[in-house]
C-alpha cells in the first residue's frame, strides 16, 4: 500500500473523531457500537448516504482497525406516524386513498404500487438493496420489530412507571407546551382507524402490556398494545440508545441546537434511564441541483432528490464517499446528475494524487487531505499499484460515436489505439472498462447537458465554408496535412492542434474550433476535439478537415 506521507501536524477530520470516541470511552474498552437512525417517510435520497451510511460506516471500521467490537446499526424509524405531506399523497392515485393512511405507522401503509408489502418496503427498495456500494457490514434495525424486544419492554415499563420524573425533565425542553400531570408516555395504535398520533392513553396495564386509549380522531376507545405503539419520541431515542448499546451516533444539524433535541435525548439517557450517552457529531444536509439551480435540500418525504439506484446507474459509489469523506461534515454540499463527471473527476484525481501519478500546486497538508480521504473512501483495500482510468467524459465520447454491437470489444480497440489503454487488459480491468461505458451511457441519455449529446452530422451544414476566413482555411488545411494516420492518438492530436493555434488570439482560437464543431456536428461547441478525432474513423476526420479548407464553390 502507498505510504501517507503527511504532516506531523495533520489529521483528517475522521481520524480525529475516531480519537475523540476512543477517549470519551476510554483507552482500555472493547467495545463500541455505531449507529444511526432514518425514517422511511418517502425518498430514501443520496443525502442520506453521508451521515447515516459513509460518516457511521467509515468511523466502524476505523474503530475495528484499532482492535475495537463495534457495529454500524441502521436505525428505520417505522413506528412513527405517516404525516401525509403533499409528496407523500401524490405517489397514490387515489388522494382520498391516500388520505386515509394519514396517521397510520409507517409500517402499516400500504406500498402505492400494490406490489410490495408496504410503503417502507417499496421506498427502502432502491436504498436498502445498494448499501454495500457505499458501505460494509451494516445492520439494519426497524423500530416496529426492536418493541417486540423483551429488553424494550422492559425499558418502555420503565418509562410508564417512572413517569412523573421523565415528565419533569421533558418539560424543561418544552416550555411553551408542557406535559400535563396525567400524561402518559405512550402512544398506541386505534383499532378502529389505525392511526397512532391521535390516541390518548387514558391508563395502563403493566403486566399486560396494554393500554386503554381514547381517539381523538375517530372517537375509539379500547385497550391496544403497547408492543404496537411507541414512547414519546425523545424516550424513544435515548432507550434505542440503550437497547443497542450504542457507544457512536452522528445526528443531522436539526438535532443539534443547544437546548434542542439531542440535548433532551442526553438527559433522559443519563438522569431517567441512567447510562452513559454516545458520542455527538452533527452534520450538515446535502442539497440537490436541478438544471444548475439548488433546489434545497433533499428531503425524504417531499420526495427531492435521488436514490442511491439512480446514483449507481450512472457512477461508482466511492466517488460519491469521497465527497462526504473529503468535505468537513459541516459543509454544505450539493449533488446534481447533471455534474457526475465533475464528482467522478475529483475522485480520480485524488487516485493520481494518492499513488504520486499527479503532483499538485497545494501544500503538503492539503495533499495529505486528499490523499486520506481518497484511502477511507474506498471500501475494498487498496492495491500497491495504480487501478487502470478511463476518463469518464471519454467513456461519454465513445458510448456515442461507436456502434452498440460489440460495443466493449471496440472501445477496447480504440482506447488501445489511442494510446489510453495498454495492449492487454485483466478481466478485472474489462469489468471496469465495461461498467464505465455502461454507465457513462445511461449518464449522457438521461440526464447530461445537451452539450454533452452528440451527433455527428451524415454532411456539413450547406454553405457553411462560405463563412470561413481566408486565415482559417489555411490552419484546416495544415491540420489535414500534419495529422498522421499511423500516430492517431488523443495525445498526438492534441500537440497537433496546439502547435497549430497556440499563437491565434483568443478570438481566432474560438472561431478556428466553432467552425469544426459545426462540421461535424452542426453546433458551436462539443466535446474535446483531440479525444473526439482519435475514436473516429480517420477518414471521416480528414474528409470535414478538407472541407473545412476548400474554397467555398
Amino acid at each position: 500500500m502507498n505510504t501517507l506521507t503527511t504532516s506531523t501536524t495533520y489529521q483528517h477530520w475522521i481520524d480525529a473523531l475516531v480519537a475523540e470516541i476512543v477517549s470519551y470511552w476510554g483507552e482500555d474498552t472493547t467495545q463500541i457500537n455505531c449507529s444511526c437512525g432514518l425514517s422511511v417517510s418517502g425518498l430514501q435520497h443520496v443525502g442520506r448516504l453521508r451521515g447515516e451510511v459513509t460518516l457511521t460506516n467509515t468511523v466502524m471500521h476505523q474503530l475495528r482497525q484499532k482492535g475495537i467490537q463495534t457495529r454500524h446499526a441502521i436505525v428505520r424509524y417505522t413506528s412513527d406516524q405517516w404525516k401525509g405531506k403533499p409528496g407523500q399523497l401524490a405517489q397514490f392515485r387515489e388522494k382520498k386513498e391516500a388520505e386515509g393512511y394519514i396517521g397510520q405507522r409507517l409500517i402499516d401503509v400500504p406500498d402505492p404500487k400494490g406490489e410490495l408489502s408496504s410503503w417502507v418496503n417499496r421506498y427502502w427498495l432502491d436504498f436498502g438493496g445498494y448499501l454495500d456500494h457505499f458501505s460494509r457490514d451494516a445492520k439494519i434495525f426497524s423500530t416496529h420489530e426492536i418493541y417486540s424486544w423483551p429488553e424494550m419492554h422492559e425499558l418502555v415499563r420503565f418509562a410508564i412507571e417512572h413517569r412523573d420524573k421523565a415528565r419533569t425533565i421533558i418539560n424543561k425542553y418544552r416550555a411553551r407546551n408542557p406535559y400535563p400531570k396525567d400524561w402518559i408516555p405512550v402512544l398506541v395504535v386505534c383499532q378502529q382507524c389505525q392511526r397512532i398520533d391521535t390516541t390518548t392513553v387514558i391508563s395502563v396495564d403493566p403486566d399486560a402490556y396494554t393500554a386503554q386509549y381514547q381517539c381523538d380522531h375517530c372517537g375509539d376507545k379500547d385497550t391496544a398494545s403497547i408492543e404496537n405503539g411507541k414512547l414519546s419520541w425523545r424516550l424513544e431515542w435515548a432507550a434505542l440508545w440503550k437497547v443497542l448499546n450504542v457507544g457512536f451516533e452522528p445526528f443531522g444539524k436539526d438535532h443539534a441546537t443547544p437546548g434542542g433535541s439531542r440535548d433532551s435525548a442526553k438527559e433522559l439517557a443519563e438522569n431517567f434511564f441512567n447510562f452513559k450517552s454516545p458520542v455527538p457529531f452533527a452534520y450538515e444536509w446535502v442539497g440537490l441541483i436541478e438544471n444548475g439551480v439548488d433546489s434545497g435540500d433533499m428531503g425524504s418525504s417531499d420526495f427531492l432528490g435521488f436514490t442511491p439506484k439512480t446514483w449507481l446507474s450512472v457512477a461508482p459509489g466511492e466517488p460519491l464517499r469521497y465527497l462526504f469523506l473529503k468535505n468537513k461534515p459541516m459543509k454544505r454540499i450539493t449533488l446534481g446528475l447533471e455534474y457526475v463527471p465533475n464528482y467522478i473527476g475529483q475522485y480520480e484525481r485524488a487516485e493520481r494524487v494518492y499513488y504520486n501519478i499527479d503532483s499538485p500546486k497545494a501544500t503538503e497538508q492539503e495533499i495529505a487531505d486528499i490523499r486520506r480521504s481518497y484511502e477511507l473512501a474506498n471500501l475494498e483495500p487498496i492495491s500497491d499499484n495504480a487501478p487502470l482510468q478511463v476518463p469518464y467524459l471519454h467513456a461519454v465520447l465513445l458510448s456515442q460515436v461507436i456502434p452498440p454491437e460489440n460495443h466493449t470489444r471496440v472501445a477496447i480497440e480504440k482506447l488501445t489505439s489511442s494510446g489510453i489503454l495498454p495492449p492487454s487488459l485483466t478481466d478485472e480491468q474489462q469489468s471496469y472498462l465495461k461498467e464505465r461505458l455502461n454507465q457513462a451511457n445511461t449518464w449522457v441519455r438521461n440526464y447530461a447537458p445537451e452539450s454533452y449529446r452528440i451527433v455527428i452530422l451524415s454532411a456539413p451544414p450547406k454553405n457553411l465554408n462560405r463563412n470561413i476566413p481566408s486565415e482559417l482555411r489555411a490552419l484546416y488545411q495544415q491540420l489535414h496535412s500534419t495529422l498522421n494516420r499511423q500516430q492517431w492518438t488523443e495525445q498526438a492530436i492534441t500537440d497537433v492542434t496546439k502547435t497549430i493555434t497556440q499563437t491565434l488570439s483568443k478570438r481566432t482560437q474560438q472561431a478556428f474550433f466553432r467552425f469544426m464543431y459545426q462540421a461535424f456536428f452542426g453546433r458551436d461547441r462539443g466535446p474535446r476535439i483531440s479525444a473526439f478525432f482519435a475514436f473516429t474513423e480517420p477518414q471521416l476526420v480528414l474528409e470535414r478537415l478538407q472541407y473545412l479548407a476548400s474554397p467555398p464553390k
